[in-house]
C-alpha cells in the first residue's frame, strides 16, 4: 500500500511512537500532534539511563546527550547501534621487511531483544572488510581472527612468493549473544554493575583462505561492567573452538578480550577519554607467541546530526605485549563512528 505521507525526524530515530500522529490517518484526515510533555516529566524521564528511549518518546519528550551517552556507556544497553570501526594496523615481525600495514573496516550492528520482563537479548553481528599485507596463496600458512594474523611460523614469508602482495575481501562472519537481566546490580554511591552471558560463533565466509579462519567455530562470551558517576570500567571476552570446516586448516582454539576503561568529561558534548583495545591469545601458537596485549589513549563526544546521536571517536593502541618470533601488530590507530538508529525496527 503506498502512503503519501512522511515519517519526521523524531519517528526515524528513536521509537516511531511519539512522531506517528505527523502520519495521515488512514482515512485520510491527519492526526493530531503528539502532545510536548511537560518539563517535569521530561527531566526525570531524561534522568532514567536505563529507559527505554521509546518510553521517553513517547510521553512528548526528547532524550537528552547525557542520556544517549549514558546508554552507550552500557554494553547490554537498551539501544540500536550500529557500530562503524575503522582499524589500521601496523604489523612487525621477523622476515616481514619493515613495517606492513593491515586495514580493517568492521560494521556491527546491536541490537535488544526483550525476553519478557527481566531479560533482555543483546546481538552483535560483527561483518569485516580487510585489507591484508599477505598473498592469497598462503592461505594454509596463515589467516585472520577477528582482531589479529593468525599463524604459527616465524618463516612464512620464505616459502611463498611476493608473500606480502596485499589480498582484500570480506572475512570470516561472526555472531554473539548476550542475555542480560534488565535490572543492574545497583550500589549505594550511585554506581551499577551490568552483566550478561551467552554464546558467540564464526563461520568460514571469507572471500580469500588468508582472510579467514576455514574453520566453524563456536565458544562461550561473558561480558561484565562498571558503570559509575565519572567512569565505565568493563571486559568483555569470547573465546572460540572449531568444530568443523576445511580439514587442511589449523584448528582454532582463540581467545579475544575487549577491555574498556574510560571516563566522562563534563560538559554538554559528553567527552569520553579512555581506552577500548582487543587482547588476542592464540591457544594454538607455540611458546611466548600466544599473547597480543595492547594498550591505548583515546577520545571521543556524541554529535548531533540533526537530531540523529553519534559517537565518535579516535584511539591510539601499542603492543605492549607481543608474539616476538611471528609477525603480529605493533601499533593500532581505530577510528569509531557509532549512530543510533531506531528501535521499532527491530
Amino acid at each position: 500500500m503506498a502512503i503519501g505521507s512522511r515519517l519526521t525526524l523524531c519517528s526515524v530515530l528513536f521509537s516511531g511512537i511519539a512522531c506517528a500522529a505527523d502520519l495521515p490517518a488512514l482515512g485520510g484526515t491527519p492526526a493530531q500532534p503528539a502532545t510536548k510533555g511537560d518539563p517535569e516529566t521530561c527531566h526525570r524521564l531524561q534522568q532514567d539511563f536505563d529507559i527505554d528511549l521509546k518510553k521517553v518518546v513517547a510521553a512528548g519528550c526528547e532524550p537528552s546527550t547525557e542520556q544517549i551517552s549514558k546508554l552507550m556507556d552500557n554494553p547490554v544497553g537498551n539501544l540500536v547501534l550500529l557500530f562503524n570501526q575503522f582499524d589500521y594496523t601496523a604489523l612487525k615481525g621477523p622476515h616481514s621487511n619493515g613495517t606492513r600495514m593491515l586495514g580493517k573496516y568492521s560494521f556491527m550492528p546491536t541490537f535488544p531483544i526483550s525476553l519478557g520482563e527481566d531479560w533482555n537479548l543483546i546481538n552483535r553481528l560483527p561483518i569485516s572488510y580487510v585489507s591484508a599485507p599477505v598473498n592469497r596463496k598462503a592461505g594454509n600458512l596463515i589467516g585472520m581472527g577477528p582482531n589479529e594474523l593468525l599463524h604459527d611460523r616465524g618463516d612464512f614469508a620464505s616459502v611463498v612468493q611476493d608473500p606480502f602482495d596485499r589480498t582484500s575481501g570480506f572475512g570470516d562472519l561472526a555472531y554473539v549473544g548476550v542475555f542480560s537481566p534488565k535490572e543492574p546490580i545497583r550500589f549505594a554511591g550511585g554506581g551499577k554493575m551490568v552483566w550478561g552471558f551467552g554464546p558467540t560463533a564464526m563461520f568460514p565466509t571469507a572471500e580469500e583462505e588468508v582472510l579467514g579462519t576455514g574453520k566453524y567455530s563456536l565458544g562461550p562470551a561473558f561480558v561484565a561492567a562498571y558503570l559509575g558517576q565519572d567512569w565505565t570500567l568493563g571486559v568483555f571476552p569470547q573465546h572460540w573452538w572449531s568444530v568443523g570446516g576445511d580439514s587442511q586448516r589449523k584448528d582454532v582454539s582463540l581467545t579475544n578480550i575487549q577491555y574498556f576503561i574510560q571516563r566522562s568529561l563534563p560538559g554538554p558534548e559528553q567527552w569520553r577519554v579512555g581506552m577500548t583495545p582487543n587482547i588476542t591469545v592464540n591457544w594454538k601458537a607455540e611458546g611466548g607467541n600466544k599473547v597480543t596485549f595492547p594498550i591505548g589513549l583515546g577520545a571521543g563526544r556524541i554529535f548531533n546530526f540533526g537530531k540523529l546521536p553519534v559517537r565518535i571517536s579516535g584511539e591510539i593502541q601499542y603492543s605492549a605485549i607481543h608474539p616476538d618470533d611471528l609477525i603480529s601488530s605493533r601499533w593500532n590507530f581505530r577510528l569509531s563512528f557509532i549512530p543510533v538508529i531506531p528501535t521499532f525496527m527491530f
